[in-house]
């Protein structure tokens, strides 16, 4: 089992490091598919101890034990970098001072890994299994808690400003990074009880938890790799507060949102699948702050859900008057996915399109049986 396992998880090692090779050259997000090649190889290098002959348990040895591959503390700040690449365009502007903890572990690893055997091993009995290595452990969860409960505040952030400047912000959503991020909490969770069960109770087979490692770490490579050539909209500054577009005595944001509203349903200019904030301002001859402000607080919608709304009043239209398939009728009203079409749909008519298409036939069957029957009735009364 042992054996099998290992073979696994080389496996899987193996397929990170192709996906981060490939990752490395990318076309677009260039900075973030760079961070995602480093999260990686550093999860390739976490795996490395077990698949190169290590049980599981605690006799690892010491060549194994102080690997320079091991390095756990530098996945956190690469996560987080790869998620702020993704919403900002840039990386860390100190990348050096988030890698500093990783980069005292390598180095003490090498030191270590330098010394003759007998000198590493008496080490790893002595010093590091008794010190040094809960101090490793626990730096190691605070970190990773840390950085992922930092890349989920982040993403929610950049999800909603995608609300407030994108119409079709489900493109760049992204939601499988939050659920990367709260897996590896929830991961993070079951290791802590571990080590609780293994200081208290006894030594435990770590193996199935390498195995989940490995599994992990392809999911967020696949993942990563199917995203790696869309250009993510950069949230270059944060979302604007509501007061920041004018005075106590402004505009009557209500009379401007349903004007601006009123020309963009006439112009069809929601019927372009990437229709930003900035364009749409722009052709209305106004600013980005005053438009967002009419659309939130005249409309008391966002950007994305007054788009997505003509959207979903175009697609019932022709649902009722055209055979079309659903995937054309949401492509010609101006959806770029369907699961945004669902969504917008649903929200806006109560039902999914799907749904709305059949109710609509029910209707138009109950309607031509009752005219049939009105015309057999006319006929009899006539004669």
């Amino acid at each position: 089992m042992t054996t099998d396992l290992g073979a696994i998880l080389l496996g899987s090692g193996s397929l990170s490091v192709t996906l981060a090779a490939a990752l490395w050259f990318p076309i677009n997000n260039v900075v973030a598919n760079r961070y995602l090649s480093c999260v990686l190889l550093t999860l390739a290098g976490m795996m490395s101890v077990y698949s190169l002959g290590w049980t599981g348990r605690a006799d690892v040895p010491s060549m194994l034990a102080f690997m320079p591959l091991n390095l756990p503390l530098a996945l956190g700040p690469l996560l987080l970098g790869y998620v702020r690449a993704l919403a900002t365009g840039r990386g860390y502007s100190r990348l050096m001072l988030h890698m500093a903890p990783a980069a005292a572990h390598f180095f003490y690893l090498c030191v270590l890994q330098a010394l003759p055997e007998g000198a590493r091993t008496a080490w790893k009995d002595g010093p590091h299994d008794h010190d040094i290595k809960p101090l490793l452990e626990a730096a190691t969860l605070v970190s990773l808690t840390l950085y992922a409960i930092a890349g989920l505040r982040l993403h929610g952030r950049y999800r909603a400003w995608l609300e407030q400047e994108r119409s079709d912000a489900d493109r760049y959503a992204a939601r499988w990074i939050a659920g990367a991020l709260i897996t590896l909490l929830a991961t993070l969770l079951a290791l802590t009880l571990l080590r609780l069960y293994t200081w208290f109770v006894g030594e435990l087979e770590t193996g199935p938890l390498y195995l989940w490692l490995g599994v992990w770490a392809t999911w967020l490579g696949v993942e990563g790799w199917r995203y790696s050539e869309r250009l993510f909209p950069s949230m270059a500054t944060p979302l604007r507060p509501a007061a920041a577009a004018s005075a106590a005595q402004g505009p009557d944001w209500g009379e401007l949102g349903l004007r601006w509203q009123s020309r963009t349903q006439a112009e069809g200019w929601w019927r372009e699948p990437d229709l930003s904030l900035a364009d749409l301002a722009a052709r209305l001859g106004t600013n980005t702050a005053y438009l967002s402000r009419a659309v939130n607080e005249g409309l008391g919608v966002n950007f994305n859900e007054m788009i997505n709304r003509m959207r979903a009043t175009e697609a019932a239209n022709l649902i009722c008057a055209s055979s079309a398939t659903l995937v054309q009728i949401a492509l010609d009203s101006g959806f770029s996915s369907k699961a945004t079409f669902n969504r917008a749909f649903r929200a806006v008519h109560g039902a999914s399109p799907s749904e709305f298409r059949r109710l609509r036939s029910q209707i138009s069957a109950v309607a031509q049986e009752s005219e049939a029957s009105g015309a057999v009735g006319s006929g009899d009364t006539g004669a």
